[in-house]
């Protein structure tokens, strides 16, 4: 046992112990930097995407879907003029373009991030689903494409045929303004609040994090200005418990 306690012993044992320390502890905080860098960007892509997002949907629904809401609504009406120029101009026709396709991130990113704060990443995961779902617009152009694209066959069908369409297509318009509302709802109220509290967290203190935040700045500028389009805090439990629902 007296060979343990020898400098011959101790000093070398010593020295490799001290290396192994470091080493083991020079890999811990560059593995933490690496995964905090990857957060880092997460976070910076996660916001920027919120703002396009949220961004787009204000102008598809202030340019787009409310005024086609509200022309439609006085076609039904009776404003046969507006009918005659609205076919002949193919105004029916809308959202033809593919939504905007994202790229997600990669299944290790959103680890991290879920470790820290799963109710986030599934909110992410959430919006995605949201913005790359293109059921309403690809049956609304196939509706318009068989019923509202000809004007001289759409007047001569009889009157009852022509409001049963022309409500119909009011029907997709209702439904695409739900769906506008539901990702605005989704980011303003509850994503960009949790995505903020998640960046103000301590452990990116030592981290920049700028453009994360330059890009909720962004959500919140956006936000004020299309302040009117932004549905009540209460609009999904409306939803919720309008139509059938509600009756019952």
């Amino acid at each position: 046992m007296s060979f343990f306690t020898t400098d011959n012993f101790l000093i070398p044992f010593l020295a490799t112990l001290g290396a192994s320390v470091t080493i083991i502890l020079m890999q811990f905080i560059n593995r933490y930097i690496q995964d905090h860098r990857k957060k880092v960007y997460s976070i910076s892509y996660i916001s920027n995407l919120s703002f396009q997002l949220i961004h787009s949907e204000f102008i598809l629904k202030k340019h787009t879907i409310q005024p086609h809401i509200e022309a439609t609504e006085r076609i039904i009406g009776g404003d046969e003029d507006l009918l005659v120029t609205t076919l002949e101009s193919d105004e029916f026709d809308i959202l033809t373009a593919k939504a905007m396709k994202n790229t997600h991130l990669p299944q290790e990113y959103k680890l991290l991030i879920g470790y820290d704060n799963i109710d986030l990443i599934q909110m992410y995961e959430y919006i995605n689903y949201l913005s790359e779902n293109e059921y309403t617009r690809e049956t609304l152009n196939k509706f318009v494409s068989g019923n509202l694209k000809l004007v001289e066959e759409f007047l001569n069908r009889p009157i009852d045929d022509q409001k049963d369409i022309l409500n119909t297509y009011w029907d997709y318009l209702f439904t695409l303004n739900h769906e506008s509302n539901r990702m605005i709802f989704f980011i303003y109220y509850m994503f960009a609040p949790l995505l903020t509290e998640y960046i103000n967290s301590k452990q990116f203190i030592l981290f920049p994090t700028k453009s994360a935040v330059d890009n909720l700045n962004k959500i919140k500028s956006v936000c004020k200005e299309f302040k009117d389009l932004i549905p009540d805090e209460n609009y999904l439990e409306k939803v919720k418990n309008g139509g059938i629902q509600g009756v019952l």
